[in-house]
């Protein structure tokens, strides 16, 4: 097959996701062409709140809960005074994808934003602009280093009047929640209010929580220099004088059986500039019980340094799928309660639009696979939703009604926008909740961080879904209603019975080759530094 040529593929991506962006009566825009977004139309003045709290890493069934394993008295609370949607699915198993088409309603071959670390494009709409644009007070606060702006414009802190990403590389909960709690002190009163609450707890490195206390003895040249706890996060700090010369630290595990950890970052800080490393044994993330690294200083005189790092342990997988990540989803809920008894303190919460969701699921030995990013299967894209709407909406029958379909994470802008009486977001793909539509659910992951099968772009509806392996040039068919775990491919059977499916995906992965960069230089290598801490970074 060929590369379509680009006004074919404008048309099939309208033709697949409907019709129903953009102002009404007039054809889609041309996702092809990057089109700045226009002066926001006239319109009353908006008085809707809109709260968003977002659980990085959070699987559907953490909320669907089948088996009872899960402890969310908050969530389950919110889901109560709401509306809970069982069938809702993310654009990517990756952050900074997944967030940008939420935020955009595109799809990720429609963003250009295919990985963790890339630039966001100007000339992408987001809803926080949108917002900004027509009179919110837009205020973030994040808890995970995919989500930092690392450009002042390419960034997706754009529109956001706050963007709190105070922390090293990952933040617990229990911080997360003391920054919340402090922007929404600092808020403008006189307008409407968007807030995006981003917490990552379930995201890998799994905490104990206290269940369980493991440590690594850390030595300078031999003398002992601290015990780090290696079983909860702790991102440890401490300022030390070092020798001309070589200066080598020792991580070492005490436990019996030396019990193995990962060195997610160190660093050695002096005036500012970080010291060139040598790892002599072992190296950052590989699981060891001891690990050596040296700072070598030269002939430099003696001077201070501030040393950084962040250690965990190595949990076993079954701790993971029957405790850890259970520990981790309590845990979270906990700090949600408090922040939505906080929205009722401030009479915030009666009257807003609160949306609950995730970015991505988590196979947790799924597929003999642990983690996200390398996979379009449901465990790594089917997310929790939650709509409360504010008080007076008499809406809520219409969610009901849509609860039980497929639905995409690009439809909740437009159903924000509704909710809000504001215009469309200038190219959105998505269509409200409130609209009954049948839903062509799109999923993509990307090389460098995809590894395992590499390039991969996918079409789910109500009952098939249909996976394009490009690097290997294959598909790969499930039928959901009779196979929901999507251990049979039937491609080869049944391909008919969504016969324009694989020429459909085909067109659009060629599409999705135009690619954006990571950055270049210093900005690069300090991205790279930091998805390497948080499990990223593949195959260049």
């Amino acid at each position: 097959m060929k590369p379509p040529s680009r006004r074919t593929l404008s048309a099939l991506l309208a033709g697949l996701l409907g019709a129903a962006c953009g102002e009404s009566g007039k054809a889609p825009p041309n996702p092809l062409v990057a089109v700045p977004p226009p002066a926001p139309a006239p319109a009353p003045a908006p008085t809707v709140n809109v709260i968003l709290i977002l659980v990085d890493t959070l699987r559907a069934d953490a909320l669907l809960d089948p088996e009872h394993k899960y402890d969310t008295p908050n969530l389950d609370r919110l889901a109560q005074e709401g509306v809970p949607f069982p069938r809702v699915f993310s654009a990517a198993p990756m952050t900074l994808p997944s967030h940008m088409s939420l935020f955009s309603s595109r799809p990720v071959l429609e963003t250009k934003v295919f990985n963790n670390g890339q630039n966001v494009p100007t000339s992408l709409p987001l809803l926080a602009d949108w917002l900004s644009g027509h009179g919110y007070h837009s205020r973030a606060v994040l808890s995970l280093g995919t989500l930092n702006p690392l450009d002042a414009q390419e960034s997706p802190s754009r529109g956001f009047a706050s963007y709190d990403y105070n922390y090293w590389d990952i933040s617990l909960a229990e911080k997360t929640e003391e920054r919340l709690l402090a922007s929404l002190a600092q808020r403008d009163t006189a307008k409407p209010l968007f807030l995006f609450a981003h917490f990552s707890d379930p995201h890998e490195p799994y905490e104990a929580h206290g269940t369980e206390l493991r440590h690594v003895q850390l030595r300078l040249d031999g003398e002992p220099l601290a015990e780090l706890r290696s079983s909860d996060m702790e991102q440890w700090t401490q300022t030390v004088q070092l020798t001309e010369g070589r200066n080598v630290f020792e991580f070492q595990s005490p436990e019996k059986g030396a019990a193995k950890f990962r060195v997610r970052r160190f660093e050695c800080r002096e005036n500012g500039q970080a010291l060139p490393l040598v790892w002599e044994e072992a190296k950052e993330m590989s699981p060891v019980a001891s690990a050596r690294v040296v700072v070598d200083r030269g002939a430099r005189a003696p001077g201070a340094c501030e040393v950084r790092a962040w250690i965990n342990d190595v949990p076993a997988t079954n701790d993971v799928r029957r405790t850890r990540y259970a520990l981790e989803v309590a845990y979270v809920d906990r700090y949600i309660g408090e922040l939505l008894a906080e929205l009722e303190r401030l009479g915030l919460y009666q009257d807003s639009l609160v949306l609950f969701t995730s970015d991505h699921g988590e196979a947790l030995g799924e597929h003999k696979f642990f983690g996200h990013v390398e996979y379009l299967t449901d465990e790594l894209i089917h997310v929790p939703l939650i709509v409360k709407l504010p008080r007076g909406d008499a809406r809520k029958p219409a969610l009901v009604a849509a609860a039980g379909k497929v639905v995409s994470h690009i439809d909740l802008v437009p159903t924000v926008l509704e909710v809000v009486g504001l215009p469309p977001l200038p190219g959105q793909r998505g269509q409200s909740l409130f609209t009954p539509h049948d839903t062509l659910h799109i999923a993509q992951t990307s090389r460098p961080e995809a590894t395992r099968r590499g390039n991969q772009l996918a079409f789910r509806d109500e009952r098939f879904k249909l996976i394009y392996y490009a690097d290997e040039e294959r598909f790969e068919l499930y039928d959901l209603e009779q196979d929901p775990l999507e251990l049979t491919d039937v491609f080869a059977e049944r391909k008919g019975e969504r016969a324009a499916w694989p020429e459909q995906l085909f067109k659009l992965y060629q599409h999705s080759q135009e690619r954006t960069g990571l950055g270049n230089g210093d900005d690069r290598e300090e991205r790279e530094k930091m998805l390497r801490a948080l499990g990223y970074g593949g195959e260049e």
